[in-house]
């Protein structure tokens, strides 16, 4: 569609809407008197044009432009919502998806298996695994003392459905005052020995 069509159509639809809405200001009140005292209104607002045209012809051409200036703006676009932009991730909320890409479909992931790849990680690769651990705990990242994923159990690692809340912007964590943040009732934290014996039990 050419750009003159465009205005032709947006012209004819503005003309349209107009008078419209000039016969839904004649009928507003639904009642008789109302409506027959504005179409006298309306009768004699034509009439007093028409005859001021007929002294003075010039006028028709304001009275069309006026008109076609009131068409164009009746059906000029609405301006598009400005979407609130999404927040960003945290860093709780990063490191927690980018774990779940290593885990992928499975429950979770042992930290023998994610020292490893955290340790490709920009600044990261220097770390020991206590200071990986540390990490993991000042983002609140709950590790599980054991857990199975495939054929191996026993290990502690961090779970799937212990991260995906953590991808909710309204989700607040606070550290655990026992342990790990967000380690559950029941679940026994590693000791300092334990944590640096994990990734020996994987070799």
């Amino acid at each position: 569609m050419t750009p003159l069509q465009r205005a032709t159509r947006r012209l004819a639809a503005g003309h349209r809407l107009n008078t419209t809405h000039l016969i839904g200001w004649v009928t507003e009140k639904h009642e008789p008197k109302s409506t027959l005292a504005r179409s006298a209104v309306l009768a004699a607002t034509g009439w007093i044009l028409w005859q001021t045209i007929g002294r003075t012809p010039g006028i028709l051409w304001a009275v069309v432009l006026g008109w076609i200036v009131a068409a164009w703006r009746t059906t000029k676009p609405a301006p598009a919502e400005k979407t609130a932009p999404a927040p960003a991730d945290t860093d709780q909320q990063s490191i927690a998806r980018w774990i779940i890409q290593r885990i992928g479909d499975r429950p979770g992931i042992h930290l023998a298996e994610l020292y490893p790849a955290m340790r490709d990680l920009d600044g990261m690769a220097e770390h020991d695994d206590t200071a990986l651990r540390s990490a993991l705990n000042e983002l609140n990242i709950t590790v599980t003392r054991s857990m199975r994923v495939g054929d191996v159990e026993g290990r502690s690692g961090i779970r799937l459905k212990d991260l995906t809340p953590l991808l909710s912007p309204a989700r607040k964590t606070t550290p655990s005052p026992d342990g790990d943040a967000g380690q559950e009732s029941g679940e026994r934290p590693e000791s300092a020995g334990e944590q640096r014996g994990e990734e020996a039990k994987a070799a």
